[in-house]
């Protein structure tokens, strides 16, 4: 085997296409997303089994959702659900510093339990009363 004298480069870029293409993000067209949630019953003071106290705002599982585009003037969010979901495999959300949270309801005081119980049989006898 012989060791060359003059090793041979090749040039990159160039006139080669390597079959790649990368394509600028079209910067004219970011997009807003607004998120609106369901409030069914503003800030109160819950508590968990150990007697712990939570701030929160009890929200419906479903949210009101918009996109837009940057700089344009809010969009107009859909219509709010007749029959908001107050309750999911167990667990309610609630709108913890501005974030929702889910929470289960054995995790709930038996007063809060309760209030739960409460706000299920309003929202059922509004259903049946806007039918």
């Amino acid at each position: 085997m012989v060791t060359p004298k003059k090793i041979a480069t090749r040039p990159i870029g160039g006139a080669v296409n390597p079959g790649a293409v990368i394509e600028p993000r079209d910067a004219s067209a970011p997009k807003v997303r607004y998120t609106t949630h369901i409030i069914l019953y503003p800030y109160r003071m819950w508590s968990n089994t150990e007697g712990k106290p939570l701030e929160a705002g009890l929200i419906a599982f479903e949210d009101l959702v918009a996109v837009a585009p940057k700089g344009t003037a809010e969009p107009i969010l859909p219509e709010p659900p007749k029959n908001p979901t107050l309750i999911r495999d167990g667990k309610i959300r609630l709108l913890v510093k501005q974030k929702p949270v889910e929470i289960a309801l054995d995790q709930l005081s038996r007063a809060d339990r309760e209030f739960i119980d409460q706000m299920k049989a309003a929202l059922a006898k509004k259903a049946v009363t806007e039918k």
